[in-house]
């Protein structure tokens, strides 16, 4: 009994892992890494306060979305995941960034500008590659999968940025050294994972081939770009200094927000799109922007929760968004998401360069006031930059079942017999759907189930959330007793 008990819950565990994979939460690490380095005061760096005013920080910024943008374009054509030695060596830059930047805190002289060198140099190149790894990957992972395991990976950054800097100085330092260390094993495991079948692969049949024009593509750039510029450079605006931990707090408040808003939307929504993005975060945006003039300290504390709630969004939507364009056109992932990559980072960069002259203008409330008005309007501008129609959740072009034969003649009977045929496979399944007593939902997507069809595809030719189609599913498995797409299908082939 205890055999079988131990059987039964390896099954369990099994499904469960084929539809969550839990080593995916690895690309979750990469943020938990960078906001504990530079956003969350360690108390192993010997720094009172975060970082983006340090020499290795400004090196850092500056070299991430030069890197990401030269991977995109040498990587047009060949993928970044298949050059040999690279997913080694990326987790590894960061690892020894992340130890000369500690070591910053504890040297001097020409010890103290090489360490500030090579942080610099570690933590700029080595996020730029590991981001891009992962998204190479996740284009080949079944986009059902994609769209639950990005939003949850942030869970894992959620939990770093909690959890570290509360330890003492040895063990937090040791852990941020080693979060990219465990995301590259992750990835690795990951990748392996999905060459082995554990991990079900994107459905290329399923995917309709588009051609998108430049002009889109910056467009969606721009956008992100301008987002993460005015996002960091906004609190800036505000004349209420906070503390180095109110700020941590405020940072992991936003990020919990975000994850929660973005599984709402990957589960209650029909497909994760551009519009829905730009819709939810406005609201924060610009509440965040409209307190943030306010001289109390409540009101900046806000600010910047909401500011942070923004920035998670952006990154799991727009990856999201980068993956599918590159799975349906020419170019290569590591293009895409390089790009998208680029311009967060990049925005990043330019918004903390500007924080210096703000700080000087929010002195007087009134320029305060009308840079913030200033900035509510370029961020009204970036509604004309993201596309109205997501055109990659166009569905799978229609199979070319009306098209008979052209001319008459011998071709005719041969469409009417193929007619028939179909008709009868169609009769057949749904006398199956009707013996099991399925619902009419039910038998809809019994049917397209019987065909083979992804999960994805059902939800976009029944217009249905994620969340919908699953449970659709689990009944009609529940009443057939079976446990797998594949038992469907032999069940109505007998």
């Amino acid at each position: 009994m205890a055999e079988g008990a131990s059987r039964q819950s390896a099954t369990v565990l099994e499904r469960l892992d084929a539809h969550l994979p839990a080593r995916l939460l690895g690309f979750g690490l990469i943020y938990a890494w960078g906001i504990c380095l530079w956003d969350i005061p360690l108390p192993a760096s010997a720094h009172a306060n975060a970082l983006q005013t340090d020499p290795a920080w400004f090196l850092s910024a500056l070299l991430t979305p030069l890197a990401c943008l030269v991977i995109a374009l040498i990587g047009r054509q060949r993928e970044l995941s298949s050059l040999p030695g690279v997913t080694v060596a990326a987790p590894l830059l960061c690892s020894i960034g992340s130890i000369a930047l500690i070591g910053c805190g504890y040297t001097s002289g020409w010890v103290h500008g090489l360490c500030t060198l090579v942080a610099g140099m570690g933590t700029g190149l080595g996020p730029a590659f590991l981001v891009i790894l992962w998204g190479c990957l996740f284009a080949r992972i079944s986009t059902s999968i994609v769209e639950t395991m990005i939003p949850a990976s942030f869970v894992a950054t959620l939990l770093g940025a909690l959890v570290v800097p509360e330890l003492p100085p040895l063990p937090a330092g040791l852990i941020v050294t080693l979060l990219p260390i465990a995301s590259g094993l992750l990835l690795a495991l990951s990748r392996r994972s999905l060459d082995m079948g554990a991990i079900p692969p994107e459905d290329s049949a399923d995917i309709k081939p588009l051609t998108v024009g430049p002009f889109t593509v910056l467009r969606m750039v721009a956008a992100v770009f301008v987002l993460y510029t005015l996002g960091c450079a906004a609190p800036a605006m505000s004349s209420v200094s906070l503390s180095a931990t109110i700020d941590a707090y405020a940072t992991v408040i936003g990020m919990l927000f975000a994850v929660a808003l973005s599984v709402c939307i990957v589960l209650f929504s029909h497909r994760v799109n551009v519009a829905a993005l730009y819709r939810w975060i406005t609201v924060p945006f610009v509440v965040g922007l409209v307190i943030i003039p306010l001289s109390s300290e409540t009101a900046a504390f806000i600010a910047r929760v909401l500011l942070n709630t923004v920035f998670t969004g952006i990154e799991i939507i727009s990856m999201l968004y980068f993956i599918r364009l590159s799975q349906r056109t020419a170019l290569s992932t590591s293009f895409y998401v390089g790009l998208g990559a680029g311009a967060a980072y990049g925005g990043v960069f330019v918004g903390y360069g500007m924080m210096g002259a703000l700080q000087e203008l929010a002195a007087d409330t009134t320029s305060a006031t009308f840079g913030c008005l200033v900035m509510l309007g370029l961020f009204s501008l970036t509604s004309l930059l993201v596309p109205r129609h997501d055109a990659t959740l166009e569905g799978s072009a229609a199979p070319d079942a009306e098209a008979g034969p052209k001319e008459a003649g011998e071709g005719a009977p041969v469409a009417t017999s193929y007619a028939s045929e179909v008709d009868a496979v169609i009769e057949h399944r749904s006398a199956v759907a009707k013996s099991f007593g399925l619902s009419a939902r039910e038998t809809e997507i019994f049917l397209l189930l019987a065909q083979g069809r992804s999960r994805p595809y059902i939800r976009d030719s029944l217009y249905l959330s994620k969340n919908t189609v699953a449970t659709h599913i689990r009944h009609i498995y529940e009443k057939l007793g079976i446990h797998s797409q594949q038992e469907l299908i032999d069940l109505v082939e007998r």
